[in-house]
């Protein structure tokens, strides 16, 4: 039993000091410590300082992520989309009027062509069904 207890002893005064003991200990200068030791012991508490403020940090960012990833409402989703498509046109690359010019006269003798191919094939078709059947009068 008594094994035990020294045992325990000797093992909590091995363990080393938790983080704020050691700011502490930092904080108190000891008698016949060397400056170099005192800096170090500064230096350490200084780090568990940086340590604290990091996680706060951490966790304020943490909030403000959730707080941005709830769904908008209603409107909020509605001036969200007007946001976009207001971005989205800033960024289109608008022709000149040379350019839009040539575009429509392009577009329209398409359209043109296109047309009179419809009108012919019709009328082929249309004949070729008349001379086969032999419907006219």
């Amino acid at each position: 039993m008594a094994n035990k207890k020294n045992k325990k002893k000797a093992s909590q005064r091995n363990a080393q000091p938790s983080a704020p003991a050691k700011a502490q200990a930092a904080a108190e200068p000891k008698k016949g410590v060397s400056r170099k030791a005192a800096k170090d012991a500064e230096s350490a508490s200084k780090s568990v300082a940086r340590a604290k403020a990091d996680m706060k940090a951490s966790k304020e960012k943490a909030k403000a992520k959730k707080k941005k990833d709830k769904k908008p409402g209603f409107f909020g989703r509605i001036r969200n989309y007007f946001r976009a498509v207001r971005t989205e046109m800033r960024r289109v690359t608008w022709p000149s009027k040379k350019e839009l010019v040539n575009y429509s006269l392009v577009v329209i003798a398409s359209l043109v062509v296109v047309g009179v191919v419809i009108a012919v094939l019709d009328f082929v078709i249309g004949e070729g069904l008349f001379l086969i059947s032999g419907l006219r009068s």
